[in-house]
């Protein structure tokens, strides 16, 4: 033990090189079981440091990883330790969780939570009983410590809801126990205790479905007296509890218990809903009582306050006031929509915003405020500051938290609130105005930056409403006006506040759209001002630049063109000087800037835009977020339709692009080339569609290189690439491919089809052949007749690997052709299909058994709007066909209902239930049902107040633990055709029935407005297909008429089909199709 200590003490040392050495050698020694316990019982052993105890832990517990069981991925092998050796430094080790030096009890805490990972409850099956007795009655509180340590750890990872539920009534009381006693027990002790009655919480919820009456008799017993404990602890005064101690530990157990009832919020909310006023206002006083400690220790400028240095760092359990506020504040955000509070925040007489929704917002603001380490930070690190405060950046704090607040109590309250926000917003600017007058705050400014950036977040939902009381001639409850007349110009120049300057910029481009088109103007003249001004800071020009990035996207054509200019030419200097964030940010703001300027472009300037944005993507063409953006601003100058930037493109980018193509010949793996061919497909994917549009000789300019990549990789992402590329050219312009040939005479198309060939082999990866179907699919809408000849065999190879295709979006990759071929001719397709046979992993198959099965087993997921109108369409034609070969195919039907996944939700304990079961159906049944569901979901797109079917439902009381019962009455059908009506189905009918209506309300506009139903196209669908009648289908309206006609002429016995295999829900449906139609 002495040379491993010596070792130990050696990996220690300051010395790199001794350090290193010592590394080595503890490496050599950990091969040897007996080194583990060695370290083990150094771990434990009081006559050493405490460093060495640290170290030993830190060695066993990676020894554990690599040599204990294979269990751990890191595992070495070729041994685990023996069953000896483990059992005693299984003892060992369990003996720290009760010394009485807390270090010691954290070493062996870490250790044991990894052991038990592997050997619980299978190799050490006492392990639960004794950190129950760990945690008892009679334990010290050094004891409870490691035992609630080890606990936290293990309930929330390796218990399932089986094994937890029988001991949790037993260890739950105990639990409360040691919450509830202060005086024995530390603070993160106690919160480890609720965090671990937070995840019985959860379990309970898990398995509620599965067993209702008992979770509801737990829930019933247990969870009122947390909350009555849950009460006594947020009633002290929290300001005094902190600085009564030198430490903030208590905000451990205050942390803990607002993240506890958020959790039975979204678990339990009926169990919460009479004490929801009540922890509203224990919320609401403890961000109160805060604001004066958070300010001195978080904000001042002025201030000297030391903050308490926490015992322990543990995420687990967090001590930190920042954190505890952002806790505080998201708990009030998710109590927002509430009913049960609603009146706290909303007077029911009135429905005008109450004394406390203002006050929510003037706290909002005040904890907005900058941090004094915010302020260090964003001026010297553009990129700290450009990632701060970019909304897409998973960066959570109190300043976040404040502005998530706020959006939700406007979402929630609307007009109330925005009122409410304009008098929080008057009030704080009030007070910071006295404070800057008196001079008793320097940092008043601040309060001014954090309300323009609270109000500026919630700019999208304050626009409509600005907007829509314009429309009437109204004032809008939130003074925009006052702002942009009283305020914003006294900041603009405002150099010495540059955080509240550059605040001003953003601010009023963020609101560009209800700006006087003049005043507009002259903030963007004064935007690219600020970015010549040699003496702005990193805060100014940054907002400069997020102020330039809005305005012309808002304002796009109502901009001067001779601004977008002036924008780009202060714009591209900027981009050799900065790097990561900053560097993004500006190329994005070149994307709708371009949209502008790009028409005014003279060829110097153009090429010269194109030669520096190259430039800059040539130092690091391996990051895919620059590479991105700087696909954006390609792609934005190739919408344009100006003939000199198409010109430059093609002389100056394409080519460039194109040689860097051909580094693949020397790297296969080039990162420069796979950047080189995202950007071709940006600039291609720009351009018009059209022969007269699409740009001559565009093509021609990459093919050589593009095929040359594409034959010779074996990089799959390079391969989708390029097939990217190709689909575009197809799309777009298909003739080009089609005229271009090889150095040998071969066509574009001939060599795109064999690389189709290929990827469509068995031993090809799916990944890499997942957009073949796509390329296919465009080349048979756009160049049918010259594939006609090799259809037969591309179909044959589209169907024999799909008879091994395993994932669905591969699977539907290679349908999709097949469904719109069927569409298009479906005798001729399935003529093709009854004279072929496959191989499939099962032996020989029908070529239509094949797609048929493929198809019913996977068009539930299908994704895109053109992917599932086409099936739909195809699907009906299947129906109809008369074909003798489509009764004679049996797929897979609907779910069989068992024991195993009868009204279960899938949990750990369950992951490893034997698959689901399927009955088997004919395949007309299944095509009956899915366009059963198809017709359902169109129907569903819009509710018949037009904001979706959730607001069929009354769902305003979000507190009932359980679902409102249905309403059961009954609904008569005047119809013959009710026989398929269950009667039971009442207001889901009668909501169906309004959107089938003819009358103005429901979808009844919709169906008499062809391809309205739709929302917002992927761009990927719409591009080139606005013409094709695929897309402009209306599938309400089609499917409303083809139900009608198949049931009047009961073809292929739709009737009796209907009758023996439809559910009862699939048979109300199609009663309201045809009663309506």
């Amino acid at each position: 033990m002495d040379q491993l200590i010596q070792v130990l003490q050696g990996t220690l040392s300051a010395d790199p090189n001794a350090r290193l050495s010592a590394e080595l050698q503890l490496s050599q020694l950990t091969d040897q079981s007996e080194t583990a316990l060695a370290l083990a019982q150094i771990t434990v052993e009081h006559s050493l440091d405490i460093s060495l105890h640290y170290a030993a832990g830190f060695a066993l517990k990676k020894y554990v990883k690599e040599h204990w069981s294979p269990f751990f991925q890191a595992f070495k092998g070729p041994n685990a330790t023996t069953v000896e050796i483990k059992a005693q430094i299984r003892q060992t080790i369990y003996g720290g969780l009760s010394d009485p030096i807390r270090k010691i009890r954290l070493a062996c805490a870490v250790v044991v939570s990894d052991i038990a990972h592997s050997d619980w409850p299978d190799d050490w099956p006492s392990l639960m009983a004794q950190l129950l007795q760990l945690i008892g009655p009679a334990a010290s509180p050094d004891a409870v410590d490691g035992g609630m340590r080890v606990l936290n750890d293990f309930v929330g990872i390796d218990m399932t809801e089986d094994q937890l539920l029988p001991i949790a009534r037993e260890m739950l009381p105990r639990l409360l126990e040691i919450v509830g006693t202060p005086q024995t027990h530390s603070p993160s002790t106690r919160a480890r205790a609720i965090l671990i009655f937070r995840a019985c919480v959860m379990t309970l919820f898990t398995v509620k479905e599965e067993h209702p009456v008992a979770v509801k008799a737990a829930v019933t017993d247990i969870l009122p007296t947390w909350l009555s404990a849950f009460q006594h602890l947020l009633v002290t005064d929290v300001a005094t509890e902190l600085t009564s101690s030198p430490t903030w530990e208590a905000l451990a157990v205050r942390t803990a218990v607002f993240g506890a009832l958020e959790v039975i919020l979204n678990s339990f909310p009926s169990t919460l809903k009479a004490l929801l006023p009540t922890f509203l206002q224990f919320a609401s006083n403890d961000l109160a009582a805060l604001l004066p400690l958070y300010s001195t220790a978080f904000l001042s400028s002025t201030s000297d306050f030391d903050i308490p240095v926490p015992v322990e760092e543990d995420s687990q359990v967090p001590a930190d006031l920042p954190g505890y506020i952002s806790t505080v504040l998201d708990f009030v955000t998710q109590l927002a929509g509430r009913k049960s509070v609603k009146a706290l925040f909303l007077d029911p007489t009135t429905k005008s915003g109450t004394q406390l929704l203002q006050s929510t917002f003037e706290t909002a603001i005040l904890y907005a405020r900058m941090t004094t380490d915010d302020e260090d930070d964003w001026a010297s690190d553009p990129n700290a500051f450009v990632a701060d405060e970019d909304d897409e950046m998973v960066i959570y704090n109190v300043r976040a938290a404040s502005i998530d607040l706020t959006s939700s109590l406007i979402d929630q309250f609307e007009t109330a609130a925005i009122t409410s926000l304009w008098g929080a917003f008057q009030s704080r600017l009030h007070d910071a105005d006295a404070a800057r007058t008196n001079g008793t705050d320097a940092d008043w400014w601040k309060i001014y930056e954090a309300a323009l950036a609270l109000v500026g977040d919630v700019s999208s939902d304050l626009l409509p409403h600005v907007e829509d009381q314009a429309s009437q001639n109204k004032r809008s409850a939130f003074d925009l006006e006052a702002v942009f007349t009283s305020i914003i110009p006294n900041y603009l120049g405002a150099t010495e506040f540059p955080f509240l300057q550059g605040r001003s910029f953003v601010f009023a481009s963020q609101f560009a759209p209800v700006l006087p088109s003049q005043l507009a103007h002259q903030y963007i003249d004064a935007a690219i001002q600020a970015l010549d001004a040699t003496d702005a800071g990193v805060p100014v020009k940054v907002s400069a630049v997020r102020a330039l990035t809005n305005f012309f996207r808002h304002l796009k054509q109502n901009v001067e063109p001779s601004q977008a200019v002036q924008s780009i030419a202060r714009l591209l200097p900027l981009l050799p000087q900065t790097t990561e964030n900053t560097l993004v940010l500006i190329v994005e703001a070149l994307v709708p800037i371009l949209k502008v300027a790009a028409p005014s472009l003279d060829a110097p300037t153009c090429s010269s835009l194109i030669r520096i944005v190259l430039e800059t993507w040539f130092k690091k063409p391996e990051d895919p977020i620059l590479g991105v953006a700087i696909g954006e601003v390609f792609t934005s100058l190739a919408s344009t339709p100006s003939p000199i930037v198409t010109n430059c493109l093609q002389t100056d980018a394409l080519p460039t692009l194109s040689n860097i193509l051909l580094e693949i010949r020397t790297d296969p793996y080039s990162a420069s080339a796979a950047s080189a061919l995202e950007l071709i497909e940006a600039i291609l994917s720009g351009r018009p569609s059209g022969p007269e549009h699409f740009g001559p000789g565009l093509f021609d300019t990459v093919a050589a290189s593009l095929f040359e990549v594409i034959s010779s990789t074996e990089d799959r992402s390079v391969t989708q690439s390029g097939l990217n590329i190709i689909t575009t050219v197809v799309r777009k312009d298909v003739g080009q491919l089609l005229a271009w040939k090889d150095t040998q005479g071969r066509s574009g198309l001939e060599l795109v089809l064999q690389q189709v060939a290929k990827l469509l082999e068995p031993d090809e990866s799916e990944s890499g052949g997942l957009f073949v179907g796509d390329l296919v699919l465009h080349l048979l809408r756009k160049a049918s007749e010259q594939l006609g000849p090799v259809l037969p065999d591309l179909l044959k190879a589209f169907v024999t690997r799909l008879a091994t295709a395993e994932t669905a979006s591969f699977s539907q990759s290679l349908i999709l052709p097949f469904a719109y071929l069927i569409h298009k001719q479906a005798d001729t397709v399935l003529a093709l299909l009854e004279g072929i046979t496959v191989a499939s992993p099962t032996g020989p198959r029908p070529a239509l058994q094949v797609l048929l099965s493929s198809w019913s087993e996977n068009v539930d997921v299908f994704q895109g709007s053109w992917a599932l109108k086409a099936s739909t369409l195809a699907l009906a034609e299947l129906f109809l066909s008369p074909r003798p070969s489509l009764s004679q195919i049996v797929v897979r039907g609907d779910l069989l209902l068992t024991d195993a996944n009868r009204n279960r939700i899938m949990t750990r304990a369950r992951a490893k239930n034997n698959p689901d079961q399927f009955s088997l159906i004919p395949f007309r049944a299944k095509a009956l049902k899915v366009l059963l569901k198809d017709a359902q979901s169109a129907l569903s797109e819009s509710g018949p107040n037009g904001s979706g079917r959730k607001d069929y439902h009354d769902d305003e009381d979000e507190d009932e633990d359980d679902d409102a019962e249905s309403d059961d009455g009954d609904d008569e059908w005047a119809d013959e055709r009710q026989e398929f009506a269950s009667g039971g189905l009442g207001k889901d009918l009668d909501y169906l029935s309004d959107l089938l209506g003819d009358g103005s309300g429901g979808l009844g506009k919709y169906l008499r407005d062809e391809g309205s139903e739709e929302g917002e196209e992927d761009e990927e669908d719409a591009e080139g297909l606005k013409d094709d009648e695929v897309y402009q289908l209306n599938v309400a309206t089609y499917l409303k008429n083809f139900f009608h006609q198949a049931y009047t002429n009961d073809s292929n016995h739709l009737k009796a089909l209907a009758t023996e295999y439809l559910k009862q829900e699939e048979k109300d449906i199609l009663s309201v199709l045809l009663t309506r139609a």
